[in-house]
């Protein structure tokens, strides 16, 4: 119970006529536990057999509940299903497979008339090495559910699959999904959802793609959130996204969801999420509309209640500090030039902390965020930022060989749950 899940009870502890129970593996510290009007430990989280168990206890010591909710993506599922054990309102756990599993989300988007990359469901070696003969390398294999990119991996050759596959091992009970791979930008669309109908929407902009900030660890990865989203540039991505979000019926929601306008401008959709989006998004969101991004979660999570529309005043980015190597953090650079140049743009940052482990995620060690009324004034800012922060490491960057990339792939397939977590994310401060 830190970071996310923190800044979450807190804003739904704010609510008018709200008693909070939380149900975690562990607890937070002093301040944190003043949210919350009882707090019961469990084994596991993702268990809902101990989630019921658990809710039920709570049922019989203060009186019947409401609903369990959830902003954390890995339970999303056993939240819903522990819901509908006990009859409480909530998202179903229809809802969640129909988002979560990307096979029945591209059925879902694909029956709505949506755009999706093409792919192809893999029971087994043959099928992948079928499909990527179909649409050529480079090809993306993921898991049928998982978040973060972490364990999703771009194969650019045939020895590239091989190893792939040796290591994923696909089959009818542990099937993964192939995708062809997406140029142009890449971009995400958040929403807040009453009642199946979108009553708001934002844009945020990645650069370069995730994918790539993955597979290179010298790309400092940046989100953009240009203030003007009314241009014909964005609308067919809007249109769509707000079509696929329909179609997905999630009744009050926060969802995340993302995709590409390629590079002959077709909106084509990848995922998509049933909570506030991570990689800052919520933050900045609080930084372009000054509103409380959690407290609009809470609303709609549990008020089922909107309280737009706002007016997006600035343009917000982030640019995420790490480099090549591997070991601890040893040296932090440009960070005071940084704020010489910037400063007066600069709302919020989180440091590189010297003798940190490295992260092993795409969203750093650290990260800086700025603002401006003007959209290419943070764009320029967070290029400047990240050629001028340098970040060195105990050990330097390996030469490149088929070894290395066994032991990172196989690393990211098999705890990309821990993986996914920001370095950062516990930090108490960011809790507030």
């Amino acid at each position: 119970m830190v970071g996310e899940s923190l800044r979450i009870a807190r804003a739904i502890a704010k609510l008018d006529r709200v008693e909070l129970f939380g149900i975690c593996e562990g607890l937070p510290d002093d301040d944190g536990m003043k949210n919350f009007d009882g707090l019961v430990r469990v084994a596991d989280a993702q268990d809902a057999e101990q989630l019921t168990a658990t809710a039920r206890g709570l049922a019989e010591k203060y009186g019947p509940l409401d609903r369990l909710v959830t902003a954390t993506e890995t339970l999303l599922h056993p939240v819903a299903e522990t819901n509908e054990t006990l009859g409480l309102q909530g998202m179903s756990a229809d809802t969640v497979r129909r988002a979560l599993d990307k096979s029945c989300l591209k059925a879902t988007l694909e029956r709505a008339g949506i755009d999706t990359a093409r792919d192809q469901i893999l029971t087994s070696s043959e099928d992948a090495r079928r499909f990527s003969e179909m649409v050529g390398f480079p090809i993306v294999l993921k898991p049928l559910n998982g978040s973060g990119a972490l364990a999703t991996l771009c194969i650019g050759s045939a020895d590239q699959l091989e190893l792939a596959l040796e290591l994923m091992q696909p089959t009818r009970e542990r099937a993964i999904l192939a995708e062809e791979y997406l140029s142009g930008q890449e971009l995400c669309i958040d929403t807040i959802t009453i009642n199946d109908e979108p009553r708001f929407y934002s844009l945020c902009l990645y650069r370069p793609s995730i994918l790539e900030a993955v597979e290179d660890a010298r790309v400092q990865w940046m989100c953009v959130m240009p203030r003007d989203m009314t241009g014909h540039l964005y609308r067919g991505f809007i249109e769509q996204g707000l079509q696929a979000v329909r179609a997905m019926s999630v009744g009050n929601a926060m969802t995340h969801m993302e995709g590409f306008l390629t590079n002959q401008g077709r909106p084509r959709f990848t995922d998509a999420t049933l909570r506030p989006a991570g990689a800052r998004i919520g933050p900045m969101l609080a930084f372009a509309y000054d509103i409380d991004p959690y407290r609009a979660w809470a609303r709609a999570a549990i008020d089922g209640c909107f309280d737009g529309p706002w007016e997006r005043r600035h343009a917000v980015g982030t640019v995420f500090l790490r480099g090549a190597g591997s070991g601890e953090v040893r040296q932090v650079e440009g960070i005071e030039s940084v704020i010489g140049q910037v400063g007066e743009l600069l709302v919020e940052s989180h440091l590189p902390r010297v003798g940190a482990a490295k992260s092993a995620t795409y969203t750093g060690d650290g990260y800086i965020t700025v603002r401006h009324r003007d959209t290419r004034a943070v764009e320029d800012a967070l290029r400047w930022i990240a050629q001028t922060v340098r970040i060195t490491y105990t050990q330097t960057e390996s030469a490149p060989s088929s070894a290395a990339t066994r032991g990172l792939w196989s690393q990211r397939l098999h705890h990309f749950d821990e993986l996914s977590k920001p370095a950062w994310d516990d930090d108490p401060r960011l809790s507030q």
